[in-house]
């Protein structure tokens, strides 16, 4: 699959209003974004002082909402224009931390060892192969202090690909065309990615949400299947 390059996301950025990140991202209009927001800051519970690295930012939502309580926060994305839109975002509102943003790659993490409370991938793994997320966990558990905690949210990947057979399904009986999601390439089932969790020496909890029925990620076996998204807390073993 064709990897997803830094112009594609400058020129989707490039293409929207602020006004519109505003309200999808730093204060979401839409319940489904709310949803998905409060889910993560539920998990990460940003606390004054702390310092954050949210990685592969884009145009700062978790930044921004994190330096709202009072964490001293890093947004570190390849998108130089995201990274612009998360600037200009974050010096129009008033938080009481800070917020930084830091051109660079996930996987050549451009901090010292054992400098963040905590790290963020949100919606991020899905774009990246298994060799990158191999890299990504080394640079992650790196850069966490001992027991720092990294919160990782990515698609379900059993539920996108029932959504594809289904679509396939419509496809055979119908004619409907077949959607596509180029942008999702690195989805992992859950074995995988918990395999190379342990691997970096990460104690780990899972946690099933759906942004659109939040009921499908409440259900018993089922939500293995039906839920959107999954949602890793992961803390870093102390060092014997």
């Amino acid at each position: 699959m064709k990897k997803i390059t830094a112009a594609i996301y400058d020129a989707h950025v490039k293409a929207q209003r602020p006004q519109a990140q505003i309200d999808a991202y730093y204060e979401p209009k839409e319940i489904f974004n709310k949803r998905r927001i409060d889910n993560v800051l539920g998990h990460l519970d940003p606390q004054p002082l702390e310092k954050i690295l949210d990685i592969g930012c884009g145009v700062g939502t978790f930044v921004f909402h994190s330096a709202k309580k009072g964490a001293h926060c890093f947004g570190l994305d390849y998108s130089m224009e995201s990274l612009k839109m998360g600037r200009g975002l974050v010096a129009s509102f008033v938080v009481t931390g800070e917020a930084h943003f830091v051109l660079g790659e996930a996987m050549h993490l451009p901090f010292m060892n054992s400098i963040f409370d905590k790290i963020t991938a949100i919606d991020f793994i899905e774009h990246i192969d298994m060799e990158e997320k191999d890299e990504l966990l080394f640079e992650v558990s790196r850069a966490l202090k001992d027991d720092g905690l990294a919160v990782i949210f990515t698609p379900n990947k059993i539920r996108e690909d029932l959504g594809e057979l289904y679509w396939k399904m419509r496809n055979f009986l119908f004619k409907d065309k077949v959607p596509k999601n180029e942008l999702h390439y690195g989805l992992i089932s859950r074995m995988d990615f918990e395999a190379l969790l342990k691997k970096h020496a990460f104690d780990y909890r899972l946690y099933y949400y759906d942004t659109t029925r939040p009921y499908l990620a409440r259900l018993p076996f089922l939500r293995h299947f039906l839920s959107l998204d999954l949602l890793w807390v992961a803390r870093k073993q102390r060092a014997l």
